[in-house]
């Protein structure tokens, strides 16, 4: 029987540096490592019609407004009736790997609102977890997001990928809110003060000490009985 992978959960809102900060961890680490997340699931696995700015996208993740009378005013994040699912099966391919005796690093979006945090931790808590948050300022973040335009519009092409851009900006404020609700994590990295090469070997430093305690920890305080469902932005805990 294999023995159990080691896994690093990297949240963040868009822009904070998540994907560069994991494929600067697997070019440094010395064993492998496989690359899980959300940029990669929603952006290659999940077709383009089902993610933010899509025809479809309301079936899937998306940015719905506030108020629906102002449809360019502030947005949270919202799951459309696919949403749930799709959180669910990228948590669980994470998961076997790791329980296969792989290691993954993974990039994550961990809302409190929808409940994206509470599914993660549902089914990740027992695994030997590393829970690390990357905070940069919101200039930082904001200028991120422009740089990576064209990035966004290859994989989404230029109508889809710029309305992406556009509406990344207007959100990131309140997903970093929904992000950073608590303060259980087993790190927190200023991406602006560190380079990449800094903030994987910062990660690899406290990796070396042994798994973290932080989603254990959350798995004491919230409800584990909590079920998702489409469109959910509430947070439940057990008091």
């Amino acid at each position: 029987m294999a023995m159990t992978g080691r896994l690093v959960v990297i949240t963040g809102t868009s822009g904070s540096g998540k994907t560069t900060t994991c494929r600067e961890f697997i070019a440094q680490a010395d064993d492998l490592w496989l690359h899980f997340g959300a940029d990669i699931f929603l952006g290659t696995m999940t077709p383009a019609k089902f993610v933010d700015g899509g025809s479809r996208c309301t079936e899937g993740l998306y940015m719905r407004p506030d108020d629906s009378a102002a449809p360019d005013g502030p947005a949270h994040l919202a799951l459309g009736r696919h949403g749930p699912t799709m959180i669910r099966t990228l948590n669980e391919m994470a998961s076997a790997a790791v329980r296969m005796g792989q290691n993954v690093v993974m990039d994550h979006i961990t809302t409190a609102r929808p409940p994206i945090l509470q599914q993660c931790v549902a089914q990740l808590h027992e695994l030997p977890t590393l829970f690390v948050a990357l905070k940069p300022s919101t200039d930082l973040l904001r200028k991120r997001i422009d740089d990576r335009l064209p990035e966004v519009i290859n994989i989404l092409g230029d109508e889809q990928g710029r309305k992406v851009n556009a509406a990344t900006k207007s959100w990131s404020e309140s997903m970093a809110n929904e992000i950073f609700c608590h303060d259980e994590f087993d790190l927190v990295l200023d991406t602006g003060a560190l380079s990449p090469p800094e903030v994987a070997k910062a990660i690899m430093a406290r990796l070396s000490k042994g798994p973290g305690t932080a989603l254990a920890s959350l798995a004491r305080k919230l409800d584990r009985r909590w079920v998702p469902t489409a469109d959910t932005h509430s947070m439940t805990t057990s008091g």
